[in-house]
This record gives C-alpha cells, structure tokens and sequence, in this order.
C-alpha cells in the first residue's frame, strides 16, 4: 500500500498509508489525512490512488500545491510518482517509502527539513508560499544547468531567476577567478535597478574576503549589525545595506563566488539562505569548473 511521507513542518516524520481510491488532505481533521500547518487550506489537496500510479488536484486552496517544477492549475488532475516533493503551504510531502529518502536528503541539504514557518529571510516575503518558492527556484537552477549553453549565456539566466524569485534583492553577480592565479578573472551581473545595463560595483571587501576563507557571509543590517569597523564603513559608503556572498565550490576547488546585494530595506538573512544558496553554489561551480576544463 502507497505512503505519504511528511518531510517537514510541525508534523516531519508522520508517515500514512493511502488508500486505495480517493484520499483528502489538508488542515481539518475531515480528511484522510490531517496537516497541522496552518498555511495548508482546511481541504487543500486531492490524491487518488489507482493500483501503484497516484493522481493530484488541488482544491482551489490559497497557498497552492507546488510539483515537478510548477503550480497545479485548481482542479485539474495531474499523475505524480514516488519520489517527488510535493509542496503544500510550508509543507513539503512525499509519496512512497524508500523512495524518499533521496528526496529527504536534498530538502535537507538546502535547508528545507527545518520548520521556519513564515520567518524564512529572504524568502519571507512569500510568506505561506516559502518552501515552494524555494523548490522552484532549485527546479529552475537544475534545469537550467542541465541546458547546453555557453556559460555566460547560463549564468546570466541564472541571475535572471535570482531576480525574479528573491523580489526584495537588487542586484545580483558571479565573480569569477582565473583557476591559475586564484585572482578576479571577470564579473558577470544583473541589477532591478539597471534599466537593461548590466554594469555595476559590488563590495569587493565582501568579494575577496569569501575567496580567501572559503566561507559565506552574511551582513544583514550594515547600519546596525555590529561588524568590524571599516568592513561596516566600506558598506555604508557603498550603500549597501544587506549583503549574502557565498563560495562557489567544487569539491576542494573555489572558482568563484556568487554575490546577492540590497540597498534598500534591512534583510534578514537565515541560516536556511546560506545552505541553500551554497548548495546552488555548489551545482554552478561544478558546471563552471566542467566548461572551463573543456573549453579547450
């Protein structure tokens, strides 16, 4: 008999048997299955078992149901499989058992096992819709890295979706070095604020400090936080006033770094946004590293 697997939220870890036929889900304790979330809709989904195949459909529920990449249309049944991540409010489900412990590792590398509820940093602006927001820009990053591109053509559509997902961000870069000097060999960046030009500063400070110790940082507040004094004036100058830069590593090897800038409104940045944007880090570091080793 077919399982559904609560990967995380107030209820991670329950596990319950489908049954053969139609199965509810949602937050009223009327379904089959009851969430104790409450960004998931009193009746929020549909899951209809037929022998070892499952079909979806959202219930016009108000935060939406999030699979393979995208939002299911209200009402329109769609075919899923064991294995795949099922987002529903902050709730991320699964179907089957084995199966998921493939898909619990990832959710757990970018942070997404953790209960965060609304209070999610960069994401927090889409509040009930946090983790699936976060499922889809890894959907979009994997996809786009599977493309046969050239790399600044991949790279710049990849600040695209950075852009596009993370609203309250301005400006976002890759900073790439030479692999044999370990220097800034080039920058490649998109800002909101740009109009179309695609030139811009970004703190170097920041830049060179993540290369040379292979660390992320994080400045939330360059106004308030406290920090080392001329790293705080250097941002203040330039002003920065939330700022997220993590190593691009592949393996033992950092080839560049990726760099995510506000200038308006304080962001509070979270532990979940640091292992979440390293391990899209580490995904582009590998294809940067794999195009430069061919590209002779």
């Amino acid at each position: 008999m077919g399982e559904l697997r609560i990967l995380n939220g107030p209820d991670k870890g329950l596990c319950f048997e489908l049954n053969e036929g139609v199965n509810f889900i949602g937050r009223s304790r009327e379904n089959n299955i009851q969430i104790h979330d409450e960004t998931v809709s009193r009746r929020h989904l549909r899951i209809v078992k037929k022998s070892n195949r499952y079909f979806l459909t959202d219930l016009a529920s108000q935060n939406g149901t999030f699979l393979n990449g995208a939002y299911l249309t209200p009402g329109i049944e769609v075919e899923t499989r064991e294995g795949v991540p099922i987002g529903i409010g902050m709730t991320v489900i699964g179907i089957g058992g084995e199966s998921c412990h493939a898909m619990l590792s990832l959710l757990d590398s970018i942070g997404l096992t953790r209960d965060t509820k609304d209070n999610s940093g960069i994401f927090a602006v889409h509040k009930g819709k946090t983790n699936q927001r976060k499922l889809e820009l890894i959907y979009k990053v994997t996809g786009l890295l599977q493309l046969n591109l050239p790399k600044e053509d991949l790279l710049k559509m990849l600040l695209d979706v950075f852009l596009e997902l993370l609203v309250r961000i301005d400006r976002a870069v890759f900073v790439l070095i030479d692999r044999e000097t370990g220097k800034i060999a080039r920058s490649i960046s998109k800002s909101k604020r740009a109009k179309g030009k695609t030139i811009f500063s970004y703190s170097e400070e920041v830049v060179q400090r993540v290369l040379k110790e292979k660390k992320s940082l994080t400045i939330a507040d360059a106004q308030n936080e406290a920090m080392e004094a001329e790293l705080a004036s250097t941002l203040k100058m330039e002003n920065i006033t939330s700022v997220m830069c993590v190593p691009m590593m592949s393996f033992s090897e950092i080839v560049g770094a990726i760099y995510v800038d506000s200038m308006k409104k304080p962001y509070p940045f979270a532990p979940e946004d640091i292992l979440f944007f390293e391990d899209i880090a580490h995904r582009t570091a590998a294809f940067v590293l794999f195009e430069d080793l061919t590209a002779g």
